[in-house]
């Protein structure tokens, strides 16, 4: 049996890599554009409103100063931040008119800065007085980041930057990928999505031909011209691709003639391996830089390379060169360079100007590099002594290493430097202005524990930190008092400056150098002095986004569930542990898939249909719980126990279809099959509103005060209170007809609105170019002529009018105008139709007016737009009619979420499926009276319908009608501070939405279908709901407390004493056991031989940067508290690090049974030097009476067994209870007796083996280059045999067995990403018996894992408990984790669905459009397949099917899913009798045979229908065997033609069809049954035996496994 298996992704990559700040959607706004391994997201900085902020802020009346006062400082993240005082806001205007350009764009057009005069611009630099404390509209905790967009790629992003082209309204995104890929990508807002601007692609042999070197692969890096001119990437080691951008009109000087047309040159590459006279071997990073003619750029690289230990001779192999490039020419010219910098140089980084220059940072300095200068560095330590010629100044106070750090200026002289070890530094450059140099750098410490990977400076004073080891964080920063100068530079406090003079304190605050008073040469203004202002900043945390990676090792865990029906499913829950974080920010991160309420009340209540909840608005609770069911309604009253309540206002004798509080719950209103009753909530009738008895009443809503009565017949109602008359009343003219649902919806965003800003652009969102006049232009200055020409106020003038960044008031005050004030007229109130044709209107209540149409909806578009927006955007009838046969729209719900529930979303319910819609703005439609939004499609796998049952059940099952819900959308404000609604299906769901305005769904099957749900709260249960569920039990719930639901899974994060190396699980103690390790600078040299060794102890100077060593513990964290159990850790001793460590259940030689005991495997590292050994440790985790009032001290750990091994143990697992441990090169079965560990059995295996994993009696051994072997333990005769291993070689990180029923293969990871799965098949016939193991398929997965587990399938039935057992299947699936916080399963499938996958893969890779031009076939091959690593005569590989190419299927409505079903295509198998054996048919006239008579037979209808699908997949000519694709469908004329064919070409002959299949495979059964018979027959006539013989060996060859391989190797080739 062949193993066929599909990989899906279950948690998408939460590290971010990547960051930058653009003009995303318009030219007016900028966003935060974040980049994953293969996901884009875009966020804004928006307002949460919190307890304290004014109650109607957005009521157009108040127009009074918004104060906001924190109660109490925030507790800031890191210990150097201080706390952040009290701040206080200025008036906040109301928005006047609507002034936005585009998608999220402001509504307010940010003023100029107000013109400073002349006279007070002089010396301002120098003058000006210690900024005061800023003040903020709002605290910091108030400001989120929330996600507008969000797009996933077919490739690993390597790059992210982003440019202006000439004549665009948006900025352009450019992405590298691997090998040498750049896509140019912008938003498209007529369809929500990223377009292709333009691909390159520069990964031919001719530029990829250098191998990689110690430095590392060379990824692809992109730069940008500053303006605008071009952008730069990195081909692989000495290469630059060149990609010049449109280029605007030029002027030309003294001349008539207009400006240049716009011209567009195309990409290049340029080799910079001679680089002038001196050789390059390495382009380590390279910078863009502003003010030359022609685009320029700095390249930092290694002239030959070098490493600590030849420091001594060759420790200056670095340069910097500054090279121009002519693209029309495509050639390079150098300007200037700068030899003999450190060879461990790392990243360059622009100076901002005025300052200008290079900053080059290496592993222990920081050099400023400028044109014409000597260059200045700092040392961070006292390893740069003596690396470089020049001086280096140190650094008093710090001592640091550089290594993966990153750095990014933030103001002109300012820039963030974050180090490795988590500590943030502000570097202020103290810049001379008369020698235009830097004279000093200065260091503030002003974060730790702050792990970057991207450093991204934004408006308003905020800075995002994007973080691939540790959570990305959102800071706000402002400056208090100046610092001293002489305090912060490490100089003494009595200073003298140059004439001998001591400085005055006065002058102790700013730095400056002599002023040259020499007017009478270089002019008045020429003495012009800039000084560097010292402050102290302060940074105080605003958001965070969750990161679970890097996951190092994972495991799987026993939920503690409240209740036991929860534990009846045969289909177990558990919880996802893995680690996350580095160091200080180190956790414990646990995930579940799905929501497990914590039941607080249940009780019985047979038959009912559905459940209200009523509050009134001044109750804290609710006051009511109203249960109706097909024939009765009980009412409930609500306090700190629900009772059955008599005296109340409602009608208990009928079925109740809706009931609701209006009039600020005054009155209660209950909607019956024929009335409409209403009271008081003091049991007081008020009055009853009969209906037509001939028209019953099937649903009803309730917004605003009004009431919406639908009908079976299809007739809309409308009612509205009225307060004067205190009545409901009808609305007149309300009466609406052919309505199937409706939804009442109060906008609160300021979309729905039909005014069209006035800069908007075009469609395609580009700037119109002025008309072309043929004038004089003038000559003018160049911008270094204009400062050097221009006095010191027109200087100042001119670098103000140049920065066009808000500063943090003015943008402060915008987030205010533009996310809060966003409705300045107040709410609007609308009614959703949805009538029988599937179309949606939308009208203005109470005046209805409809103001939006759109088309039918049924087959779910990705796009709603209104139908009189676009010209020609219908569907013909009949193309949505034959994709969506017996569908129908039965309920829609239109509702605010998010902040301020400002993002509305649509939901409509067809058939047994759920489209999910987000309204967003679309202001290009044709008619100028109509709504300008548009509605797009969120992309969710939710799977809500009932799987179809194969299998009978019995007849008491198959009652399932009772079960299911006939209202489905469910919509709760307030469960646990979540807003969103909950879906009631089979497999129910959870949609929340918080401040991060992404949908979460999170399913709730753990109690089966979902009936009915409400929200609810009472004395006992506070934000929970209730609910009725498949045992016909009305439960009170609320959300597990501490978990974190804003998160694909919900999940918890548990701190950490130190960095997570190793997870397992105790099942015996319900614990899980974590071994963490703590850095700590080591002094000390290791000597000695095996058995003694010697500590010798280093003193070095202050400045000394001694090597940092983990220190290893272990810790037990409790699952009752999410806690660190204290006092119970195990610490090793120094030196000793854990290799390996697996709760293992051990027999033990003097008892009876298995017992649970913590293994470790570790490695005494005293380096290269001495001998490396290691310890097996055994550790029993006991039960002990707590301490009073600690319940988490119950439990110890108690040593068993620890002593040296005679090698480093390297991996262990356990096989029918002995302890499997890779001692050296040597694998051992170890049993326990006593007190003391026995060996069993050995097994020489390869170099290091990395990873042990067992089942039954078979053990996997991964090796860390020998790639993975199966051993075999034979308890009975006490040996370890080896079984089967991979001839190949591979670098492995992970390996698992994988369980399919009775099939057994094993699945390995490797260091390129790869995925492989390899099977045990001895009667293959390159398997040489079974020696070899067959590699059957492989992928690519982008991400590396470094572990992987096994569990069981879920179950095949939503109500899995009625069936029990039989619900079950005996299969595993594989559950692994990746470096970059992804989570991933692999699991086998049947042969019939890998192929018809495959199918459908291939289709949606070559017939839809991808994002960025990445092919989502080459980004999933595995890159481990060229010949030279492979041992195989012939590849026996497949690739395995992508889950995330199959979720594409799912994201395209039902006529795209049509048509691909449409072509995946039909198979016909042929038999073709000739009546002339000397002719052979041949392809070609077998296609244009059948297409000649499909045109006789159908005309041009029949050719336009199969005319690119009808294809010979395979011909025999000798047996006439054809294997024939047809597209399925019209696949009934192509039949209907071949049925008539009497020739083939022009060779007479008889076409017979043996059978028709939807899949090759299935054709290629049925042609070897249709063998058989013909063997079978030939057997019986034989009558030699000479002749049965004959017979015989066929049919033999024909039952072989490889009999059959020929056929399908030939076939798949084609």
């Amino acid at each position: 049996m062949m193993a066929c298996g599909a990989i899906k992704f279950l948690l998408p990559p939460s590290a971010i890599h990547h960051s930058v700040y653009c003009n995303f959607f318009n030219k007016r706004e900028k966003s935060l554009v974040v980049a994953g391994l293969n996901f884009v997201q875009v966020y804004r900085l928006n307002v949460a409103i919190q307890p304290g902020f004014p109650v109607g802020y957005d009521d157009p009346a108040i127009t009074e100063t918004v104060r906001v006062q924190r109660a109490a400082s925030p507790q800031p993240m890191d210990e150097h931040v201080p706390e952040v005082s009290k701040l206080t806001t200025s008036p906040v205007m109301p928005v006047d008119d609507y002034d936005d350009e585009d998608l999220y764009a402001p509504t307010i057009p940010t003023p100029a800065p107000a013109r400073q005069q002349p006279d007070q611009v002089t010396d301002a630099v120098s003058q000006e007085k210690p900024a005061e404390q800023p003040s903020f509209l709002f605290p910091p905790e108030n400001v989120r980041l929330e996600c507008v967009a969000s797009f996933e790629l077919f490739g690993t992003i390597t790059d992210l930057k982003a440019s202006t082209l000439a004549n665009s309204n948006r900025d352009l995104l450019l992405l590298t990928f691997a090998d040498a890929k750049l896509s140019c990508v912008q938003y498209d807002p007529t369809v929500n999505d990223l377009r292709s601007i333009s691909l390159h692609d520069y990964e031919a042999a001719k530029y990829s031909d250098e191998m990689p070197t110690n430095l590392g692969q060379a990824e692809p890096l992109v730069r940008v011209d500053p303006d605008g001119r071009c952008a730069i990437m990195r081909l692989y080691r000495t290469q630059l691709m060149v990609v010049p951008f449109t280029q605007a009109p030029t002027r030309s000087d003294n001349a008539l003639t207009g400006p240049k047309p716009i011209t567009q040159y195309k990409s290049f590459a340029l080799s910079l391996k001679p680089l002038k006279d001196e050789p390059v071997e390495f382009i380590q990073d390279f910078q863009m830089l502003s003010g030359y003619l022609e685009p320029t750029v700095a390249v930092l690289c290694h002239k030959s390379f070098s490493y600590a230990g030849r420091a001594a001779v060759s420790s200056e192999s670095c340069l910097v060169a500054a090279i121009s490039i002519n693209t029309r020419e495509k050639s390079y010219h150098l300007i200037w360079s700068m030899m003999g910098l450190p060879y461990d140089c790392m990243y360059l980084r622009n100076v901002p100007r005025p300052i200008g220059g290079l900053l080059v940072f290496s592993t222990s300095s920081i050099i400023h590099v400028v044109q014409g200068n000597p260059p200045h560095g700092i040392s961070l330590n006292s390893a740069a002594v003596g690396v470089v010629r020049f001086a280096l100044k140190p650094v008093q106070n710090v001592v640091a290493t550089l290594d993966g750090s990153r750095c990014s200026f933030f103001e002109t002289e300012r820039c963030l430097l974050a180090l490795m070890n988590g500590n943030v530094y502000v570097i202020t450059l103290v810049y001379d202005s008369v020698l235009r140099s830097i004279k000093d750098f200065h260091f503030q410490q002003v974060l730790n524990g702050r792990y970057a990977s991207c450093i991204t400076p934004l408006e308003g004073g905020y800075v995002f930190f994007g973080g691939k080891m540790s959570d990305s964080v959102l800071y706000v920063y402002n400056s208090s008092a100046w610092i001293e100068a002489e305090e912060t530079s490490g100089e003494n406090n009595d200073e003298e400056n140059s004439d001998g003079v001591k400085k005055e304190p006065g002058q102790q605050r700013r730095i400056a150098m002599e002023v040259v008073d020499d007017d009478e040469i270089y002019g008045p203004n020429a003495n012009t002095s800039v000084v560097t202002t010292l402050k102290k900043l302060r940074f105080a945390p605003c958001d965070a986004l969750l990161n679970i990676g890097p996951c190092r090792t994972s495991t799987v865990g026993e939920p503690l569930h409240n209740l036991e029906d929860f534990t009846r499913i045969p289909d177990k829950d558990a919880d996802l542990v893995t680690c996350s974080g580095y160091d200080s920010e180190s956790f414990v991160s646990v995930l579940h898939r799905q929501i497990r309420p914590v039941v607080v009340a249940s009780f019985d209540l047979p038959g009912a249909e559905d459940i209200w909840t009523l509050r009134s608005a001044s109750a804290g609770f609710h006051e009511y719980v109203v249960v109706t069911t097909a024939s009765r309604t009980a009412v409930f009253q609500s306090g700190d126990e629900i009772t059955e309540d008599i005296d109340h206002p409602f009608r208990v004798d009928e079925q109740t279809i809706f009931c609701c509080l209006m009039d600020d719950g005054k009155l209660a209103v209950q909607v019956t099959r024929y009335h409409i009753k209403l009271a008081r909530p003091t049991g007081a009738e008020v009055k009853e509103l009969p209906l037509s008895e001939k028209d019953e009443i099937k649903s009803a809503i309730e917004g605003s005060n009004r009431l919406a009565v639908v009908t079976v017949m299809g007739n809309l109602f409308l009612f509205e209170w009225d307060h004067e008359l205190q009545d409901l009343v009808e609305i007149p003219n309300s009466n609406m007809g052919g309505v199937l649902t409706a939804s009442f919806y109060t906008d609160r965003s300021g979309m729905f609105t039909s005014n069209k800003p006035s800069n908007v652009g075009s469609v395609d969102m580009e700037v119109e170019p002025d008309k072309l006049e043929v004038q004089r232009v003038e000559s003018h200055p160049e911008e270094d002529d204009e400062v050097l020409y221009l006095s010191k106020a027109e200087h100042a003038e001119l670098l103000r009018l140049r920065n066009t960044e808000r500063t943090p008031e003015d943008f402060q005050r915008f987030l205010v105008e533009e996310r809060v004030n966003t409705m300045p007229y107040g709410y609007t109130d609308w009614l959703i139709v949805a009538y029988v044709d599937n179309t949606i209107c939308i009208v203005s209540v109470p005046d209805l007016i409809p103001v939006y149409r759109t088309h039918s909806i049924i087959h779910g578009p990705r796009i709603i737009h209104d139908a009189r927006a676009l010209e020609n955007a219908e569907l013909p009838k009949e193309v949505i009619d034959s994709a969506c046969q017996g569908m129908q729209l039965k309920e829609i719900l239109l509702i605010g979420l998010g902040v301020r529930q400002t993002q509305p979303y649509l939901f409509a319910v067809v058939g047994e499926d759920v489209y999910v819609y987000h309204v967003v703005p679309f202001y290009y439609g044709l008619d100028d009276s109509r709504l300008r939004i548009c509605f797009s499609k969120v992309k969710n796998d939710m799977l809500t319908r009932e799987r179809k049952l194969r299998r009978k059940l019995p007849r008491d099952m198959n009652q399932v009608d009772e079960r299911l819900a006939k209202r489905h959308l469910r919509h709760f404000t307030n469960v646990q501070g979540y807003s969103g609604v909950f879906l009631c299906f089979p497999y129910s769901f959870f949609v929340m939405v918080t401040d991060r305005n992404i949908l979460r769904f999170h399913p709730m099957t753990v109690d089966g279908p979902i009936k009915a749900f409400a929200e609810f709260s009472n004395g006992n249960c506070n934000a929970g709901f209730i609910y009725y569920n498949s045992r016909k039990q009305i439960r009170v719930a609320e959300l597990e407390p501490y978990w974190n639901y804003d998160f694909t899974w919900p999940v918890i994060k548990v701190r950490s004493p130190g960095t997570i190396h190793h997870l397992t699980y105790h099942f015996e103690s319900k614990a899980y056991v974590v071994c963490t390790t703590a850095m700590y600078p080591e002094k000390r040299i290791i000597h000695g031989g095996v058995d003694q060794v010697d500590e010798e102890m280093t003193e070095r100077d202050a400045r000394f940067p001694y090597p940092m060593l983990p220190r290893f513990s272990v810790h037990l964290v409790s699952p009752e508290e999410w806690q660190v159990v204290p006092e119970v850790s195990y610490h090793l001793p120094d030196f000793e690090h854990v290799t390996a460590m697996k709760v293992l259940p051990l027999r033990n030689g003097t008892e009876t049974g298995l017992k649970e005991y913590v293994v470790i495997g570790t490695n005494l590292s005293y380096g290269e030097d001495v001998q490396s050994r290691g310890r097996i440790i055994l550790l029993d985790v006991v039960e002990v009476n707590p301490e009073p009032d600690q319940p988490m001290t119950k439990f110890r750990q108690k040593e068993i067994y620890a002593e040296e091994q005679k090698g480093p143990v390297t991996a262990i697992c356990g096989v029918n209870g002995y302890i499997v441990a890779a001692v050296g090169q040597k694998v051992f079965i170890l049993g326990l007796k006593g007190n003391i560990l026995v060996g069993v059995a050995f097994l020489d295996v390869q170099i290091y083996v990395l990873q042990l994993s067992s089942i039954k009696d078979l053990i996997l051994v991964a090796d860390i280059q020998r790639s993975v072997s199966v051993v075999r333990f034979q308890e009975q005769y006490r040996t370890l045999s080896l079984v089967s291993s991979d001839p190949n070689q591979m670098h492995t990180y992970a390996a698992e067995f994988c369980v399919d029923n009775q099939s057994l293969t094993t699945a390995v990871t490797d260091i390129k990403q790869d995925f492989h799965v390899f099977q045990f098949d001895p009667e293959y016939y390159f398997a040489a018996f079974g020696n070899r193991l067959v590699r059957r398929m492989e992928c690519n997965l982008g991400q590396h894992v470094t572990n992987m587990f096994r569990f069981r399938c879920s179950s095949w039935y939503p109500d899995a408990e009625r069936i029990g057992a039989a619900a079950l299947t005996k299969k595993h699936v594989t559950v692994m984790t990746t470096l970059d916080g992804a989570v991933a399963c692999y699991i086998n499938i049947p042969e019939k669905t890998y192929r018809r996958l495959l199918m459908m893969e291939t289709i949606l890779s070559n017939h839809c459009s991808h994002r960025a031009g990445l092919s989502p076939r080459l980004y999933w091959n595995a890159r481990t397949s060229s010949e030279h690593e492979r041992f195989d005569l012939v590849s026996t590989t497949k690739s395995i099917a992508d889950g995330k190419v199959g979720s594409l299927y799912l994201e395209l409505d039902h006529t795209e899913k049509h048509e691909v079903a449409m072509k995946i295509g039909t198979y016909f198998l042929l038999e073709v009798h000739q009546v002339n054996s000397f002719q052979k048919i041949h392809e070609g006239s077998m296609r244009s045979t059948i297409m000649t008579a499909l045109k006789d037979l159908h005309g041009e209808q029949g050719v336009a229908a199969q005319l690119n699908d009808v294809r010979v997949k395979y011909l025999n000519p000798e047996t006439g065997i054809v294997f024939l694709r047809a597209r399925r469908g019209p696949h009934l004329m192509v039949k209907d033609a071949i049925e008539s064919l009497l020739r083939v070409g022009n060779i007479p002959a008889a076409v017979k069809i043996i059978h028709i299949s939807g899949t090759m495979r299935s054709s290629q059964k049925r042609l070897l049954e249709h063998h058989r018979r013909h063997l079978l027959k030939s057997l019986g006539s034989a009558r030699t035996e000479q002749a049965r013989n004959k017979v015989r060996l066929a049919m033999q060859g024909l039952l072989s496994p490889s009999g059959s391989n020929e056929l399908s190797m030939d076939v798949e080739q084609k």
